[in-house]
């Protein structure tokens, strides 16, 4: 559907948030009188934004006529594909609109359970150190709709579960970087949560996965045949210690954060991305030496009081909390670990914290919870808030070991988003005066 589509429809945005206003926006571009009804169940959201003729409903009636009468409707990502009301009924999205209007640039979809952040600015980087045009939008960046169409290059999209789920236009490459247990809440299953992710690659010119996150989605009776495959022998993965493209050593970046274990199946997805446009990764590695770790992603804050504090607030799996332990493997690990409750198996961290003899675990919120009742060992304590869990970790962790933030569960029941969460934890290690916690 394009924007010239929309021309005197019944449009319905549901969702008055960033993406909801975003994609209001568009299309006021091309027709700047046309009126939209706004949803949203949270009937305390700021409607300052609304323009003449728009109006905003919040009862559940009001909505249902609204979806009823609309020609479209327009969801924003935190809205579940599976809510009771959008049964029997196709919404489109920000993101459609924009990918089926035409664009100069190649449009490369980066999603992941985990390694998504990194892979997609990693390409950004690569490709610009190579003299080329690249922005990085979506999750990670601006806005797509920010993006002027016109621009040749490189447009590196990061895009969310919730945003792969209802996609039906086409990019020139999407990008599958590993899949895990998330988001079940939204998804209501499993296997919906890995159909909606591989979405993203039934809307590709190019497909690309991780060879693990294929093999797991067999065993779900799902298949994508026709991708390309990264972490495998076919193409690039790792031996050994190091990166190889089928039978060929390419060696490792010259650079520290990128050659840790989980870090180089990042670096193989966006080989296998550079070589699908033409780039060799011989040219590809070298400019990878000046990449630096995104914010909240194992950012090490430095040594404080001769305990080394790392943010990895955008944890919110298991699995990537594993990866963030494992940087430090010779080292005593106090692990601050818990929050919103989204009902996934913590069990492979469990194993992981029995078997690694982990200094100390400290818990917070309502998955915190579950895992300290899990665990049940003196090493294990449970914190009311970020500041007793810090405070805590102080007294527990020896001079030369390391505190690590990696939650291993979304910020929802404590925090606006994982970036607030990872800024008060750099504060408190930092003993910031004047702290302001969250709700």
């Amino acid at each position: 559907m394009r924007i010239s589509d929309l021309e005197n429809k019944k449009i319905v945005i549901w969702g008055v948030g960033r993406e909801g206003r975003a994609a209001a926006g568009f299309i006021r571009r091309r027709f700047p009188d046309q009126k939209f009804t706004f949803i949203d169940e949270n009937p305390c959201v700021d409607a300052d934004f609304l323009a003449a003729g728009d109006r905003v409903l919040h009862e559940a009636a009001q909505i249902a006529d609204a979806l009823n009468a609309a020609d479209v409707i327009i969801k924003s990502p935190g809205v579940s594909l599976y809510h009771p009301l959008l049964r029997d009924k196709k919404p489109t999205s920000l993101l459609n609109l924009w990918l089926a209007e035409p664009h100069a640039a190649k449009i490369l979809c980066v999603t992941g359970t985990k390694g998504k952040s990194t892979t997609a600015a990693l390409l950004a980087h690569v490709l610009q150190a190579l003299g080329h045009k690249a922005a990085l939008l979506g999750n990670i960046g601006v806005p797509v709709t920010e993006f002027d169409a016109r621009e040749r290059g490189y447009a590196i999209v990061e895009i969310s579960s919730y945003q792969a789920a209802n996609l039906t236009e086409t990019c020139d490459i999407g990008i599958v970087t590993s899949l895990f247990p998330e988001h079940l809440d939204w998804h209501k299953s499993l296997q919906a949560y890995y159909r909606d992710k591989l979405n993203v690659l039934a809307h590709s010119r190019i497909g690309i996965i991780n060879a693990d996150a294929k093999a797991t989605v067999k065993g779900d009776g799902i298949d994508r045949d026709a991708a390309v495959l990264f972490n495998d022998a076919s193409g690039f993965h790792v031996k050994d210690g190091v990166i190889y493209e089928k039978n060929s050593p390419l060696g490792l970046p010259p650079n520290a954060y990128l050659s840790r274990a989980h870090n180089l199946m990042n670096v193989c997805a966006a080989l296998a991305v550079l070589r699908q446009v033409g780039i060799e990764p011989q040219d590809a590695l070298p400019k990878m030496a000046s990449f630096r770790a995104l914010p909240h992603r194992q950012q090490e804050l430095g040594v404080i009081g001769g305990i080394l504090f790392v943010n990895d607030s955008i944890s919110t799996t298991p699995q990537s909390a594993i990866a963030a332990m494992e940087a430090y493997p010779d080292r005593a690990v106090t692990l601050l670990i818990g929050g919103q409750d989204r009902g996934i198996d913590y069990a492979p961290l469990i194993d992981y914290v029995q078997q690694k003899n982990t200094r100390a675990v400290i818990c917070m919120g309502a998955s915190g919870r579950r895992i300290y009742e899990q665990l049940k060992a003196p090493n294990v304590f449970l914190a009311a808030s970020l500041a007793d869990a810090v405070a805590l970790a102080r007294e527990k962790t020896p001079a030369g070991g390391v505190v690590l933030l990696s939650p291993a569960a979304p910020s929802y029941d404590m925090f606006h988003n994982f970036e607030e969460r990872g800024d008060l934890f750099a504060k408190l290690a930092r003993q910031e005066k004047d702290i302001s916690c969250p709700r």
